[in-house]
């Protein structure tokens, strides 16, 4: 098997970075940035505060975590991306709104999960509308496995949720699927949407929208964890 650190990130081809993203990179990524590292971290190091902890996994532009953090700004978010492009998006987003509550993990969350944080680490994971790779012959390419969620059910505290949005028909049931292999994560009501118990505007992005616009439409799912003992 791969050795984890070795597990390589599929998705968009890094694009050529503009003067002014290259700024951001430069001056304001360092103060944001929790570094990559093997070892278990102490978040207090990144934030002062002690709110919820959200971990939001290929945050594209940024868009939904600018949501996220005006709508939240009394909990901690940690974005993961690879992609400097999507990094720099979100770093103009955090600067034009005055954002406070946003630390960025430049690094694939599975290893980044496997290696820094502790088990029952998140009150919420979000992931919006990954990659459905959908040729079957890239199926293995999708974050959605096996063993992955079964990291994401770890990663979770007791109480704590994942949410997932989809806009595929045929990657919406591969996510069913795989989530039905785990006892801890329970199914929540579809009409239980994420921003919904908190009376909080829903966020649509750019992306959902122009989806719903082609007709396709966003699926959502939500799951809890729940103790049995």
């Amino acid at each position: 098997m791969m050795d984890i650190l070795q597990r390589r990130t599929f998705g968009r081809k890094t694009v050529r970075l503009s003067k002014s993203q290259e700024k951001l990179l430069g001056s304001v990524l360092p103060d944001l940035e929790i570094p990559f590292c093997e070892d278990k971290i102490d978040l207090s190091r990144y934030f002062a505060e002690s709110g919820p902890l959200h971990l939001e996994i290929g945050f594209g532009d940024g868009e939904y975590t600018a949501a996220l953090s005006e709508r939240f700004p009394e909990h901690r978010i940690i974005g993961c991306e690879v992609f400097k492009n999507g990094i720099a998006a979100l770093l103009k987003l955090i600067e034009s709104k005055s954002l406070k509550n946003i630390r960025i993990l430049q690094k694939d969350a599975v290893i980044a999960l496997n290696h820094m944080f502790n088990k029952e680490t998140f009150d919420y994971i979000h992931l919006n509308h990954p990659d459905p790779w959908p040729k079957k012959r890239h199926h293995k390419r999708r974050i959605i496995q096996s063993d992955t969620v079964a990291l994401f059910e770890s990663a979770l505290k007791q109480g704590g949720e994942l949410l997932i949005s989809t806009d595929i028909c045929e990657y919406y049931s591969w996510i069913l699927e795989h989530m039905e292999e785990l006892k801890l994560l329970k199914r929540m009501p579809v009409s239980g949407r994420f921003l919904d118990s908190f009376n909080k505007e829903r966020i649509v992005t750019r992306f959902e929208r122009k989806g719903n616009e082609n007709g396709r439409e966003t699926r959502y799912l939500r799951y809890k964890k729940v103790s049995f003992s």
